[in-house]
This record gives C-alpha cells, sequence and structure tokens, in this order.
C-alpha cells in the first residue's frame, strides 16, 4: 500500500517495430515511447500535444545464426528485447517502490510513485513482452484448443508463467536457458505491476487481420469467391464508403483502413447469397467487431457483446467455433 500523502503516476509504455523502407536497405526502427495516464485521453492522443515521449530505440540488428539452431536464434532475439527492456526502465523500479520527489502545479511537493500500468503493444509484441506462446491469449490461462468455451478462465499472472516455465526445464533433458534468463529478469522486480493485466487490445491484428479475415474466408467459401467479388463491384460509389473496382480476392497487402472499408460493405453485399442464418451470424460477428471498438465498456455493452457471440454460435454457422475462438483472444484484453 502507498504512503496516504503519496501520488501514483501510471506509466504508459508503447513499443512498435516499423518497416522505414522496402527498396532501399530494408531499414526498420523499433521505437520505444513512454506517457503518463494522469494525462486526459484527448490531450495523449493528439500527436501535437507531444504526450508521448520517446525513450529509447531498441534494436533491430539480426544476430547471426552460425551454428546456432532456430530455437536458439529465436530465443537470442527474445533474450535481447527482454534485458534491452530491462535496462530502459531500470529507473520505475526504485521509483515506483520508493517514489521521487515531483512539484506539482500549484507548487508543491509531492511524493510520486510511478508504476509500470499499461503496455501499448500489436498482439505479435504481447506474446513476446508476457512470454506467451503465440495464439494463445497473453490474459488468461486458457488452452488454445479451448478458446471456443464460453467460461472465462483463471487470469495469467506472472508467478504462474514462471512456475509453468521451471516444470517444463525440470522435465525435460534439453531445457533452454533463455527461458530461465528470461523469466527471472522479466517484469516480476517492477513494483504493483503486472505485466499480463498490463496488455490492451490490438484491434489491427486481433479484429481486422484475425477475426474479419476468418469472415471473409468463410463467406468466399459459402459462396464463390467470383460472385463475392462480382457484388462488390456492383455497390455503387457513395461518399465515406471505398469502392472496390476489382474486388477483394486480389489484393495482395491489405492495410488496415482497407479491411476497416470491407467491413463497412460486406453485409450489403451478402444479401441474396446467402440464407438467413448465414446472415444472421455475419451480422452479429460485425456487430462484435464495433462493439469491441467502444471507448468505455459497463456491464450493458458487455452484454451487447455477449449477445452477439451467442447469436454467432446459435446460427449454427460451419466453422462458427473458429470464430468464436479468435473472438476469444480479443474478447479478454477488454
Amino acid at each position: 500500500m502507498l504512503p496516504p500523502e503519496s501520488t501514483l503516476a501510471p506509466i504508459i509504455i508503447a513499443t512498435d517495430k516499423t518497416q522505414l523502407t522496402q527498396f532501399s536497405g530494408n531499414k526498420k526502427a523499433y521505437p520505444v515511447y513512454l506517457t503518463l495516464g494522469n494525462l486526459p485521453k484527448s490531450i495523449r492522443c493528439k500527436p501535437s500535444k507531444h504526450a508521448y515521449i520517446l525513450i529509447a530505440y531498441l534494436s533491430v540488428d539480426k544476430i547471426k545464426q552460425d551454428k546456432l539452431t532456430n530455437q536458439e536464434y529465436r530465443s537470442r532475439n527474445q533474450c535481447l528485447f527482454h534485458e534491452s527492456m530491462q535496462l530502459i526502465l531500470l529507473p520505475l523500479q526504485d521509483a515506483g517502490q520508493n517514489g521521487v520527489d515531483m512539484c506539482s502545479g500549484d507548487s508543491a511537493v509531492h511524493k510520486v510513485h510511478l508504476v509500470l500500468a499499461c503496455y501499448i503493444a500489436d498482439y505479435p509484441e504481447q506474446c513476446l513482452v508476457t512470454c506467451a506462446k503465440y495464439g494463445t491469449c497473453p490474459k488468461c490461462q486458457v488452452h488454445k484448443d479451448t478458446l471456443k468455451d464460453m467460461n472465462p478462465s483463471d487470469p495469467w499472472s506472472q508467478h504462474w508463467t514462471t512456475s509453468i516455465i521451471n516444470d517444463a526445464m525440470s522435465t525435460s533433458n534439453t531445457p533452454s536457458q533463455f527461458y530461465k534468463k528470461c523469466m527471472s529478469i522479466g517484469w516480476q522486480d517492477f513494483p504493483f505491476t503486472d505485466i499480463h493485466k498490463s496488455m490492451t487490445p490490438d484491434v489491427l491484428h486481433q479484429l481486422h487481420q484475425r477475426v474479419l479475415k476468418h469472415l471473409i474466408s468463410w463467406c468466399q467459401c459459402a459462396m464463390l469467391q467470383k460472385e463475392l467479388d462480382w457484388c462488390i463491384c456492383s455497390l455503387p460509389p457513395a461518399y465515406g464508403v471505398h469502392h472496390f473496382k476489382n474486388g477483394i480476392s486480389a489484393l495482395s497487402q491489405i492495410s488496415g483502413s482497407e479491411r476497416k472499408n470491407m467491413v463497412k460493405i460486406l453485409l450489403s453485399c451478402l444479401r441474396g447469397a446467402l440464407p438467413k442464418k448465414g446472415l444472421l451470424a455475419v451480422k452479429s460477428i460485425l456487430d462484435f467487431i464495433y462493439l469491441v471498438q467502444y471507448s468505455t465498456h459497463d456491464n450493458t455493452t458487455l452484454q451487447y457483446m455477449e449477445d452477439a457471440l451467442s447469436t454467432c454460435v446459435t446460427s449454427h454457422v460451419r466453422n462458427s467455433e473458429e470464430l468464436h475462438r479468435k473472438f476469444h483472444l480479443l474478447y479478454y484484453l477488454i
């Protein structure tokens, strides 16, 4: 517990590996940004307010793979990430535990405890940060084969992660030294911090590149791919709606904005091509995609999301369980 005269300042960290060039040396950057949760969202989300500050660049150099297996190569890259973040955020450990004297706007001096409260990253980086296997939920202990179940699982904790890795090492004849070292330094030294609870939803990777992509694939199987493209091409141009003049099946690299435009037109293109239950399932999935992007949630909006999932499952659509599994990775991040 913090002393009554102390002030809590939640720290928000954001990382994102960025592709700078593709045709001139394939340059990349891996910036680390920091901001405060005390700032209003209206200020924090405006680039002109400079509420985010750049505190470091992580290494993007490739480690030499000479005489290294693929597992050892991946382990060294992951270890490099955790070692770097440990070094960058090392001052937060003492600042969170003992506090730092800071002057507020009214010239009063307060003991401020800086606590790592939120980590913003896309889904692949969430798995890297939390030491979770790709394709699993970084927030709860559900097994990858039971992601479609409606019943929530126990929350994922740092202690549980450490115990799983230590148990695997003790029962394996060839334990990976990286996992032991990574989890020993990890995020356990940061006071009042649970890295699994700090993860935030990733709309691009978990909604548009997983749920929506699977939904479109299902629609292309339920009706001919050419027929879906023809329906999309036949839509008349409208203000605020992107017109895919050649359909969507020929698109190779689809951006996030293009997937958002697909959400707007998908249901109208399926009318008359799918049975009533199929349209109802697609509508419930699209409703879920929009509902989950609300800036805030309460019991009412969460119930709306539950109803959308239940409608999808009870529509008896083929592969609805697979869609539900993909829903889980985002739903339990809320």
